[in-house]
């Protein structure tokens, strides 16, 4: 017989920790939709690092994400609005160029999705050309860019 004084949990464990993976697609869904992504930024660029020390630029997908990161060394930052298309054609660039990767919706507990720039751009394109299918009129704004627009290989010079 079940306990009727029993509290339900409100969400189970899987609904609760969204997988890695789910947190990426839905980040990414989050940025085209809005067209820009959030970082705090104080004479650079809030940058953080893997357990294996490779740098990364923490992004995040929602102001109120990234003012939660505004403490210990990251007290005198301040938020930064990025137009997607500025992030997509300035920093990514910057980020491949250097060897760096990106740091996705980083918590105070440290816990975070990292990628590469080029998995970001792949998916990304992939991501666009599905909405370019479905509600093209996204476009419309300039705040998003077109899928055709983003080079996923650098340019060769002579």
């Amino acid at each position: 017989m079940r306990n009727p004084y029993q509290r339900k949990a409100a969400l189970n464990a899987t609904q609760k920790n969204n997988s890695a993976t789910d947190q990426y697609r839905i980040f990414i869904e989050n940025i085209v939709q809005q067209g820009k992504v959030y970082a705090l930024y104080q004479d650079g660029w809030a940058l953080c690092a893997t357990p294996s020390g490779q740098q990364t630029l923490a992004v995040w997908q929602s102001k109120s994400l990234a003012q939660l990161l505004q403490k210990g060394n990251w007290e005198n930052y301040q938020v930064e609005e990025i137009a997607l298309i500025q992030f997509v054609e300035k920093m990514i660039p910057f980020i491949r160029e250097n060897n760096k990767i990106l740091s996705i919706n980083l918590t105070p507990e440290g816990q975070n999705v990292l990628v590469s720039g080029d998995k970001f751009l792949i998916d990304l394109k992939k991501y666009l050309y599905h909405v370019q299918l479905t509600t093209p009129n996204i476009f419309k704004s300039g705040s998003v860019p077109l899928p055709r627009k983003i080079r996923l290989h650098e340019k060769v010079s002579s």
